[in-house]
């Protein structure tokens, strides 16, 4: 039991901190970010070690969306109301996504013991996009989530992160959460 929890413990303290900010991102309480922060620090680690070179990146740029999402959920009430994203800033959000995966999964292939570069790039592409919209409280940021959550189970389970595959399953159901109790508030 010691094994496991020796090498397990930092997988599941980034499970336990990314759940304490999705549960707190549904509530839309802005501790949620403090969460994602702590949570994208330690999955930073765990990417590094497991050679998805692109998720590790991520994280720091979770870590930056955290602070810019903290202060954006401190302003006044009323500019924090549930909206909807116009259809030019989807089009141009998922086509940013994907010119994003092609590059940096491009320049990622090269580097010794990457896994999946275009894949991990172009969920990162669409992460990035999707925690823009969570911070400027667009309902679509959900379904953003429950489309790269779905694809990540697969990336985690092939790369043996089982707890985080399941941690991803349990965020596709937050997804689902989030995206009816935000409906409920949409302006």
């Amino acid at each position: 039991m010691i094994e496991f929890i020796q090498s397990h413990g930092l997988e599941y303290a980034g499970i336990a901190t990314a759940l304490l900010g999705i549960f707190y991102s549904i509530k839309q309480n802005k501790i949620a970010w403090i969460w994602n922060f702590i949570a994208s620090f330690i999955y930073g680690i765990l990417f590094y070690q497991v050679g998805l070179y692109s998720d590790m990146e991520l994280q720091g740029v979770f870590m930056a969306m955290a602070i810019y999402g903290f202060v954006q959920w401190n302003r006044p009430i009323q500019l924090l109301e549930v909206t909807n994203s116009s259809g030019g800033n989807l089009l141009f959000g998922i086509g940013g996504s994907l010119i994003f995966g092609f590059v940096s999964g491009y320049f990622h292939r090269e580097i010794p013991n990457v896994s999946l570069p275009f894949l991990d790039a172009t969920l990162t592409g669409f992460s990035i996009w999707g925690t823009y919209l969570a911070a400027k409280r667009k309902i679509e940021n959900w379904m953003v989530w429950m489309f790269v959550d779905i694809l990540y189970i697969g990336v985690y389970i092939y790369k043996g992160m089982n707890g985080t595959a399941i941690l991803y399953s349990v965020f596709l159901l937050f997804a689902f959460r989030g995206f009816y109790a935000w409906r409920k508030k949409l302006s």
